[in-house]
């Protein structure tokens, strides 16, 4: 039997580089790409504070915080620790027909800390996209114990990405993503994201019209991301933007549904994203942040009145095997203390307005950029042909250049071309000043020399 104190076996890199060519798919990956034995991916195996290393020994300050994720930053022992205890006292629970104590007491504690009216029901999941998928069957299964079987419809965003299920894939705004899995789940409907820099509308009349052409009494949810990742850290264009889809949804029976796999947990300087503005959704979907992806782990937040309705009639008929798994429900409690403790939902509000001033003082009058966007540590910059006319670029090479470049230089930051191209800031929450000024200062060399490309920069620049 092993020990908490095992060391896993090291390989040998030969080894490990010829398992990812023969062997490992990795995701959303040309795996073609490296049957040359000279190709080969980054592999990283350590990380501490906001920066990783691969095993070449290279160093990379990661500007997205893994994937949107380690929000606490890397190196926990706290987390570590907690898992660990919990494994030696039991390693797995069925979720079917037992509870563990750290999935009760983590759901306890989120349920008073949701932003849902107050002492919520948590349903865990094991990432993203299960919360999503959950979300969606429960919404669903709740008009139909209300009444309302007819009421399957969904609508989300164009551009808006909501995961990889078939039902998260059905609500997914990206085109490119969804057209090899067809037919999809029946009824999704999409609407134009909500973009000040692209429109002087900020989008609800459009989600208002659609809910008026399709009959309210056919839909059962409005799902959005309170910041929208796809296309590029895109905030509501206005402030009451997703008060007026509360109201929409309390006067017409629709579920509110805010997707915040991304933006709880800190990203956008507050516990929960919806709290940044103001509203109670129905249901809340988080995962990523939830344990700053030391353990596989998501949570479907839901208001009481939603969830008491199951009380009254059909149950869920839905479960995860790994959902609320005690390791990482452990993981969760570990992980939620630390952000109290250390305020880190505040500190990402500070050091995302440090971000956001020091990105505007760098590229702000430079002439490929269009828009500098996001809230709190959730920061975009979107690249243009032309100013005047916010002319999109079509130069997929200059975007791969722009990544490639930027890890040759040691900063991980991903640029986002699903929408318009934007080059996206989502560290670790415990970012410091230099390690932003550090990225600000090299995405700004290679934004100037993308320019000098496009013949829009001079060398007086």
């Amino acid at each position: 039997m092993t020990t908490a104190q095992t060391v896993a076996p090291r390989y040998e890199r030969s080894k490990v580089y010829d398992a990812i060519r023969e062997n490992l798919w990795i995701h959303f990956t040309q795996m073609a790409d490296f049957q040359d034995p000279a190709a080969r991916p980054t592999v990283i195996v350590r990380g501490e504070g906001s920066t990783i290393w691969d095993d070449q020994g290279n160093e990379l300050l990661d500007g997205l915080a893994g994937l949107y994720s380690v929000n606490a930053g890397y190196g926990r022992r706290e987390i570590v620790d907690a898992m660990v205890a919990q494994l030696e006292q039991i390693p797995f629970v069925n979720a079917f027909a037992f509870a563990s104590v750290p999935a009760a007491v983590l759901a306890d504690r989120l349920g008073e800390l949701a932003p849902l009216g107050g002492n919520a029901r948590v349903f865990f999941t094991s990432g993203g996209s299960e919360s999503v998928e959950t979300a969606l069957k429960l919404a669903k299964q709740y008009q139909s114990n209300r009444g309302f079987s007819n009421r399957y419809k969904t609508i989300s965003r164009r551009g808006a990405y909501h995961g990889t299920t078939m039902g998260a894939l059905s609500v997914n705004g990206v085109t490119s993503i969804k057209n090899a899995f067809g037919p999809l789940v029946p009824g999704a409907r999409h609407v134009e994201m909500s973009n000040a820099y692209r429109s002087d509308d900020d989008g609800y009349d459009a989600i208002e019209k659609l809910v008026a052409f399709e009959g309210p009494e056919t839909i059962a949810a409005i799902i959005t991301e309170p910041v929208q990742n796809s296309g590029g850290c895109v905030p509501p264009a206005s402030e009451d933007y997703f008060k007026k889809i509360r109201k929409l949804c309390d006067e017409t029976g629709i579920l509110m549904i805010m997707d915040e796999v991304i933006c709880g947990f800190g990203r956008l300087g507050a516990l929960f994203g919806s709290e940044v503005f103001g509203v109670e959704p129905d249901i809340i979907t988080t995962a990523k942040g939830i344990t700053s992806s030391y353990a596989p782990l998501g949570a479907v937040l839901v208001r009481k009145s939603v969830a008491d309705v199951f009380n009254q009639g059909q149950k869920f008929n839905h479960g995860l095997t790994f959902g609320g798994h005690p390791a990482s429900a452990a993981a969760g409690l570990a992980n939620l203390d630390i952000f109290l403790r250390e305020d880190l939902a505040g500190r990402s509000k500070i050091m995302g307005a440090y971000l956001r001033s020091e990105l505007e003082a760098a590229l702000g009058d430079n002439p490929i950029v269009g828009d500098i966007r996001g809230i709190g540590l959730f920061q975009g910059v979107e690249l243009v042909k032309d100013r005047a006319t916010k002319e999109t670029p079509n130069d997929h090479e200059a975007m791969v250049w722009l990544t490639d470049e930027l890890r040759r230089k040691g900063i991980m930051l991903r640029v986002d071309e699903r929408v318009d191209p934007t080059t996206q800031f989502s560290p670790p929450l415990i970012i410091t000043k230099e390690e932003i000024d550090r990225m600000v200062l090299e995405l700004t060399a290679c934004i100037t020399e993308i320019g000098r490309r496009w013949g829009k920069i001079g060398s007086a620049h």
